[in-house]
């Protein structure tokens, strides 16, 4: 295996057990729910992220912070100084600054330390499509590839990654500028249910509503069995932000469709949670 070490932000929800596994680190960011500053280091249980969620359905507002260059160049300098070169998958730079902040440290990184490099990547993704590209990571390393082209394998791979969700409450996108207020109020009013995806330049966009969760999770399985991959072993993941129910659901029209899918179930995060809202549901997987 490759000398090199892996690493993704808070914001990645990659499978827990499989980090551990095979030695994948996470950045921890901070977040804010009512007066209170939190810390979230991608590794919490559920219960800790339905804490989270059930503060939200309360009313308390929450927002996220960026990853500062100086936090960046804080956090993997050690890990240059021990002489390990670093790979770090980031949250999209459509959604956030903190590929941007990751870049300006690499750069002033990579010009204090010879021999080794932090090697920023733009997921363009957020959420499980970070955790099914780590977990590529991982296998490429542990083929033998080095650190420079698993990041360009990545960078060619994350173009076939799709990945969608559907959210409760519009006016969580609203707060964050996806949406207009009016369309909220109205969308919230008649209780429409919007189907949401990343582009290809890693931000969301609204691209259909429903009128209910059980019909977003019909529209999810159907844009899954007509643009799957079923063929390849990349993981599906299937991420909630405290709707057990939905997740359960949606996982079980997947294995319908594809009783071989390997299926990661996970807790939507806080950073990304923010924005979307209690009970969405999101899937992430390898298109063909």
């Amino acid at each position: 295996m490759q000398d090199y070490l892996i690493f993704t932000d808070a914001s990645a929800d990659l499978d827990v057990e499989f980090a551990k596994a095979h030695d994948i680190g996470f950045i921890p960011m901070q977040y804010e729910i009512g007066d209170e500053v939190r810390v979230f280091n991608g590794d919490e249980p559920d219960d800790v992220v339905k804490v989270f969620y059930d503060g939200l359905r309360s009313g308390k507002g929450a927002k996220t912070t960026q990853i500062t260059p100086f936090i960046y160049e804080e956090l993997f300098s050690p890990y240059l100084e021990q002489g390990h070169t670093v790979i770090y998958l980031s949250l999209s730079s459509g959604l956030s600054s903190t590929y941007e902040s990751s870049r300006t440290a690499a750069d002033n990184l990579n010009s204090k330390y010879s021999g080794v490099k932090l090697l920023p990547i733009d997921s363009l993704g957020a959420t499980g499509m970070m955790g099914i590209m780590a977990e590529r990571l991982a296998f490429n390393r542990e083929a033998g590839m080095s650190a420079e082209d698993n990041v360009a394998d990545i960078i060619k791979f994350r173009a076939k990654l799709h990945g969608e969700c559907f959210v409760d409450d519009l006016m969580h996108l609203k707060r964050g500028g996806r949406i207009g207020a009016a369309t909220a109020v109205i969308g919230t009013l008649l209780n429409i249910k919007p189907l949401i995806c990343l582009t290809g330049e890693g931000k969301l966009v609204n691209f259909d509503k429903v009128g209910s969760e059980r019909l977003a999770v019909k529209s999810m399985r159907q844009t899954y069995e007509e643009t799957a991959d079923i063929d390849s072993n990349a993981a599906v993941y299937i991420c909630d932000a405290d709707n057990a129910k939905m997740a359960d659901l949606l996982e079980s029209a997947i294995l319908k469709v594809n009783e071989n899918a390997v299926i990661r179930r996970k807790a939507l995060s806080p950073i990304i949670g923010t924005h979307l809202g209690p009970e969405s549901v999101a899937i992430f997987y390898l298109r063909k």
